[in-house]
């Protein structure tokens, strides 16, 4: 009997030895499957993480070529086109500035805030605009003309020469004049400068007015300056139509505006 128990002992003890044995294998193989998926969830997540560093950021600026510079002034005079492919070449900015009559700023927004933002969404920060609106006539502007921020070295500048505001005033002549007269500043302060010439916006039933427009045409051929003709942009002076562009007072309104800046983009950007 003695003997049969012991057995019966030993037996139950092997029992007792297996399954604890059999129970830290399966804890093993468990806690180890636990192990690998930390371990993956744990490499999924440096890898966002990395992914999340190497991003690429938003560019601030935008980076011309030199051949979407060139497509882009097709339109401009062989001047204009030159000046700007130089500052390109030689990487720094073009500095433009905008001047004439307070009719720039009618419209809201007026052409020159409409071509300033034109410009930025073409060229980005590689040309930089100021806008000079003055109200009244070339001979007083040249008489004030010292004020202007001329340490800015205005490289181009786009010249209405104040004709409307001249009618009856200032003689043609005179006006041709002072137009002489600022450019030989804008050259002293940048000797390759280029000033570009646009007429004021055209009036219903003009009369005298289109003989002054005329004349600045003429004058601006003959002496060498670009020209920018945006009358093709709007009816013609004896159409009732080109009311519909202009304020009671024959200022431009959002119509007009939009007339003038969309010739004037279209030398620019070629759009």
């Amino acid at each position: 009997m003695k003997y049969g128990r012991m057995i019966a002992i030993v037996i139950s003890a092997i029992c007792i030895i297996l399954l604890i044995s059999s129970y830290l294998t399966w804890k093993s193989r468990i806690d180890y499957v636990k192990g690998d998926i930390k371990t993956i969830h744990s490499t999924q997540t440096e890898l966002t993480e990395k992914k999340d560093v190497i991003l690429p950021k938003k560019e601030e600026s935008i980076v011309l070529s030199r051949t979407f510079v060139e497509d882009s002034i097709k339109n401009a005079d062989e001047k204009v086109q030159e000046l700007l492919l130089n500052r390109l070449d030689a990487g720094v900015k073009v500095q433009l500035l905008i001047v004439g009559s307070s009719s720039m700023e009618e419209g809201a927004p007026g052409y020159a805030t409409i071509l300033t933002n034109a410009l930025t969404d073409t060229y980005g920060d590689f040309v930089e605009t100021t806008v000079l609106p003055f109200n009244g006539t070339s001979k007083q502007f040249i008489e004030g003309m010292a004020e202007i921020a001329w340490e800015k070295g205005f490289d181009l500048v786009l010249m209405e020469p104040f004709t409307l505001n001249n009618n009856g005033v200032v003689v043609i002549e005179d006006e041709h004049r002072h137009i002489q007269a600022f450019e030989q500043k804008v050259l002293e302060e940048v000797p390759d400068a280029v000033v570009i010439l646009q007429p004021s916006h055209p009036i219903f039933q003009a009369n005298f007015y289109l003989v002054q427009i005329d004349s600045l045409e003429k004058f601006a051929t003959r002496r060498g300056y670009p020209y920018i003709n945006h009358w093709s942009a709007w009816p013609a002076t004896n159409d009732p139509a080109l009311k519909d562009l202009l304020t009671e007072d024959n200022s431009p309104n959002s119509e007009g505006a939009k007339a003038w800046a969309l010739s004037l983009i279209h030398y620019f950007t070629g759009k």
